[in-house]
């Protein structure tokens, strides 16, 4: 499914706030949703990711690295924009099993501020090559994981941040936090009947998302997404 409109792309470009920027893929009930993100909608992401490596205790100088898929790059891309910004420097990888020895290696070799986006792939790929977990983490002042890899993680005695990807939307929340914040200027988050998860746009954003159904349930309160772990 596609939420693509027809203008042509342009580079990203801050000074043309409506033009097309990029297609991000959003994971949803009825499978991956292609949908348009334009250099407005980077702005407004990138401010909510500055937001959220603040209270990670990322700053100047931070050295961070980011895992993920490309399809996530429209949930991730603000990642990069707001760490560049405040003088962090950004490392990457990919969330599979064949790509945790650069992951590795960055760990091992750089005093990193935080990885970002550990999944469970990631672990069966360090199970693969021999690595322990708890050995490549030790010295991370923060991981933060995807909610998949919590639960092995904390058996390795770490104790991680839990990351969800929403549809368009990043959830992350600390060690023990009730619920995720998301960016209540930009998308309104309700929970149907069934406790549904769906998600709409209330910025002037390029991609109209109207109640998309994430496939998650859970609850919305003082604007917290509290996700059923099973869903």
């Amino acid at each position: 499914m596609s939420l693509a409109p027809s203008p042509a792309w342009t580079a990203y470009d801050p000074d043309a706030p409506a033009s097309l920027w990029a297609i991000g893929t959003a994971p949803s009930a009825g499978g991956p949703v292609e949908y348009a993100l334009s250099n407005r909608d980077v702005e407004a992401d990138a401010l909510w990711a500055a937001r959220q490596l603040d209270a990670l205790g990322i700053g100047q100088g931070s050295l961070i690295d980011l895992i993920h898929n490309y399809r996530e790059g429209g949930q991730f891309w603000p990642f990069y924009l707001a760490a560049l910004r405040i003088g962090a420097v950004v490392l990457n990888g990919m969330a599979t099993p064949w790509d945790v020895g650069r992951m590795e290696m960055y760990a091992r070799r750089f005093d990193l501020r935080a990885v970002v986006g550990v999944g469970e792939q990631t672990l069966e790929g360090l199970g693969s090559f021999g690595f322990d977990p708890a050995k490549v983490f030790e010295r991370l002042p923060v991981l933060v994981a995807r909610e998949g890899a919590v639960a092995a993680l904390k058996a390795a005695g770490l104790d991680p941040h839990s990351l969800a990807v929403v549809g368009p939307i990043v959830l992350i929340s600390a060690p023990g936090e009730e619920g995720a914040p998301y960016d209540t200027d930009e998308w309104a988050v309700e929970a149907q009947a069934d406790g549904r998860l769906s998600v709409t746009a209330v910025g002037p954003r390029a991609c109209g998302f109207e109640r998309l159904d994430t496939g998650r349930t859970g609850r919305v309160v003082d604007g917290r997404i509290h996700l059923d772990p099973a869903s």
